[in-house]
């Protein structure tokens, strides 16, 4: 009996051991190490490197953990959303005094709205008092006020009251306000850059600008707005939006029909964004209707065009659709989707026509950008060439555009 009992706690016990090195296993997998998140690094780093000043023909596609690596990703975060310029929103959504919307950059909370001067500004939604949230959702308000101990500020940031905080040395009311972060508007585009330290935005569109100019972009007002989460990597997201290599398959019967893949047509990229035509088959005519400074050519093709690091748009005669993109985790983005309209007098029948359209669309990427990050997890993930500029060329634009920012 001595003897069995002994045998039975021998296998316990090794039993327990098996089980407390598969645990630690495990949890060395979900938790590398430091050399091994380094080394991760150090790949992704040196796969961008390569990038540079490698011509189109020559592109091929990152390692899988530049989309899988949450060490990366919080590299991205800083040196890319904190640093860069980010897309927000619409102007006409602040065009009142006093209106204004709540949002967030890569956790940041930040209040967009039209100062009683009429200017937009953006300000930390913070209170200074204790660190509370000041608003929530959007509206109009002349002050804004804190509902945890009801410090008050005006609509440039400058502190009106701060109840029971009376004269003291070491605190100057007149002095305190909301941190003010630098903003600028294009083509109706509200854009924040975190640190205040970027190049301006304009000057890097220029020649963008100048390419969408007729289509009068300023001037469209956003009817649909939609946010959801999707289980991708944010870049996975960016490179989809911008190459029309699967258009073809992957909208078979929404897209290819409007815009094939064989009709792509990429032109170069500048310093703060990159792009490609989506031109249409010459059977399908202008889609609304288009600004009369269109010409011919410019009636018939959709201008793909993205301001990195997460705004990617769509402009043609009569809608611009668009993305603002906020990565949450490594396999995880939010997905802010819009479309503005030329037309504000548009038919509801035609308005929801075109929304159905998008996000039957978006339903088509987004199914197939969760199975691509399943797949990117596989150990047998290799690099591969990309397709033609004309195809894929965006991606390495973004690639090359990445090397400048984060190398």
């Amino acid at each position: 009996m001595v003897h069995e009992f002994q045998l039975a706690r021998s296998a316990r016990n090794r039993s327990g051991k098996n089980a407390r090195d598969a645990r630690a296993g495990a949890k060395q997998a979900f938790y590398p190490s430091g050399a091994r998140m380094e080394e991760s690094i150090q790949n992704i780093t040196k796969s961008l490197k390569a990038c540079l000043g490698v011509p189109h023909d020559q592109a091929r596609s990152m390692p899988a953990e530049f989309y899988t690596s949450s060490a990366f990703l919080e590299i991205e975060k800083d040196s890319l959303f904190r640093r860069q310029w980010v897309c927000l929103g619409r102007s006409h959504q602040v065009s009142q005094p006093g209106d204004y919307f709540t949002t967030e950059v890569v956790g940041e909370p930040l209040i967009v709205v039209r100062s009683h001067e009429n200017k937009i500004k953006i300000l930390s939604n913070v209170c200074r008092h204790r660190g509370a949230i000041l608003v929530e959702g959007a509206g109009n308000k002349k002050t804004f006020v804190c509902p945890y101990h009801a410090w008050s500020f005006d609509t440039e940031g400058q502190l009106k009251g701060a109840p029971q905080i009376g004269d003291r040395q070491d605190f100057v009311h007149k002095e305190c306000r909301l941190p003010r972060f630098a903003c600028e508007v294009w083509e109706g585009f509200i854009y924040v850059n975190l640190d205040n330290t970027a190049p301006p935005l304009g000057l890097q569109l220029t020649d963008l600008s100048t390419l969408i100019k007729n289509y009068h972009m300023d001037e469209m007002v956003e009817l649909h707005g939609q946010e959801t989460v999707w289980e991708t990597n944010w870049k996975c997201l960016v490179e989809n939006f911008m190459e029309g290599y699967h258009l073809s398959t992957v909208h078979q019967k929404t897209l290819h029909p409007f815009t094939p893949t064989r009709l792509c047509r990429h032109y170069p990229a500048g310093e703060g964004y990159f792009g490609y035509f989506a031109v249409f088959p010459d059977e399908v005519g202008q889609r609304g209707a288009y600004h009369p400074d269109l010409n011919p050519e410019e009636r018939q093709r959709s201008v793909m065009f993205a301001v990195p690091p997460g705004h990617v748009g769509s402009v043609t005669g009569h809608i611009v659709t668009y993305l603002y993109l906020q990565p949450t985790t490594a396999d995880n983005v939010k997905v802010k989707r819009g479309i503005a309209f030329l037309d504000q007098e548009i038919s509801e029948s035609d308005c929801q026509a075109a929304v159905d359209l998008f996000e039957r669309t978006m339903a088509e990427d987004k199914q197939q950008l969760e199975s691509l990050q399943r797949g990117l997890k596989s150990k047998n993930v290799q690099t591969a060439p990309l397709a033609p500029a004309d195809y894929e060329g965006n991606v390495w634009d973004f690639y090359q555009y990445l090397a400048r920012k984060l190398l």
